[in-house]
């Protein structure tokens, strides 16, 4: 009798280290004898582990690595233009878990942004941490021709104003501290300033990128993440130099730029164009004006939720840049 049980055991002892042997062979669809044979990819291994009979694998304590598939950029908004103006017109703010993310941060850039500042100051009596703690370095007129040219006693000075003083770009994130700089492109104060608008296109990239590399250096814990220019309602009227096509150029410029230097873009232009590819009349303050540009709460309410979608995505390590803009030429 103890003969035929330690047998027995002998028996279960060889198939436990068979079963082993089976389960190492198998793992990740890697083979043991055939060490020089490549990985095989996680669409393999899953498709060869469906085909193949298997043994049960040990329960693991380890987590499952995530995919190294890259992100792809999904706008938020809805496609088509009746829907957006809908969907904006009814958004009611409330509270946010992401708003967070914007701690310590500032918002930079002309009018458009002030008016940006205005909607959000208003809208914190409503929502106390509205984009969180950020704060807003704008005004109207300014444009990367003048943060560079001009000085706070120039009489026409159109530099913002941060505790009482005028100041650039890089003496108010110093003042700051700082930790992000939303850039938002000025290309309605910079390309009319030159002779045509090729130039203006070229002088006013060349005027961005000189400042982003100089905040970069002087700041390198400091992020900078640019923001798209917004685009004209159709009836501005002669606008040979400022209009649709030399944006829309300048922002394709400089998202190839950005996507270059592994910055952050953030397309909020596109959201508010209409079926003509300007800037919708429900989405715009000033339709009339000579240069009708200025946004008004539905594209604010767009904007917040493009910010928001932008601060989940990154703490969820999902962001991506578009890989293109729309072409208006």
């Amino acid at each position: 009798m103890k003969k035929i049980t330690a047998f027995t055991l002998c028996l279960c002892l060889m198939a436990g280290l068979f079963a082993a042997c089976v389960s190492i062979e198998n793992l990740d669809g890697i083979s043991v004898e055939s060490p020089s044979k490549p990985a095989e990819s996680s669409a393999e291994a899953v498709e060869s582990s469906e085909e193949a009979p298997s043994v049960a694998p040990e329960p693991s304590s380890t987590e499952e690595e995530p995919s190294s598939a890259d992100p792809v950029y999904a706008p938020v908004y809805p496609e088509g233009y009746d829907e957006r103006v809908t969907y904006y017109s009814n958004m009611k703010l409330t509270a946010d878990v992401d708003d967070i993310f914007f701690n310590d941060s500032v918002f930079v850039g002309n009018s458009v942004m002030l008016h940006f500042k205005n909607y959000v100051t208003s809208n914190r009596a409503i929502v106390p941490d509205l984009l969180g703690n950020s704060q807003f370095f704008a005004a109207a007129s300014f444009s990367f021709y003048n943060n560079k040219h001009q000085n706070p006693t120039d009489e026409d000075c159109a530099l913002p104003v941060l505790m009482g003083e005028n100041m650039n770009i890089k003496q108010a994130v110093e003042k700051l501290g700082a930790k992000t700089v939303y850039l938002s492109l000025m290309a309605l104060n910079d390309i009319a300033l030159y002779k045509d608008g090729a130039t203006g296109i070229a002088e006013t990239y060349t005027l961005f990128t000189e400042l982003v590399e100089d905040l970069k250096q002087s700041f390198p814990e400091t992020a900078v993440v640019v923001m798209g220019n917004t685009y004209l309602h159709k009836n501005s009227n002669g606008m040979q130099k400022l209009n649709n096509r030399n944006v829309n150029e300048l922002n394709r410029k400089v998202l190839d730029y950005c996507n270059a230097k592994g910055l952050d873009f953030i397309e909020v232009g596109e959201v508010l164009l209409d079926a003509d590819n300007c800037l919708g009349t429900e989405f715009c303050s000033d339709v009339g004006a000579d240069v009708a540009c200025h946004l008004n709460s539905n594209a604010y309410n767009a904007w917040m939720e493009i910010l928001r979608d932008y601060a989940a995505k990154k703490n969820a390590g999902t962001w991506a840049n578009p890989t293109e803009l729309k072409n208006l030429a």
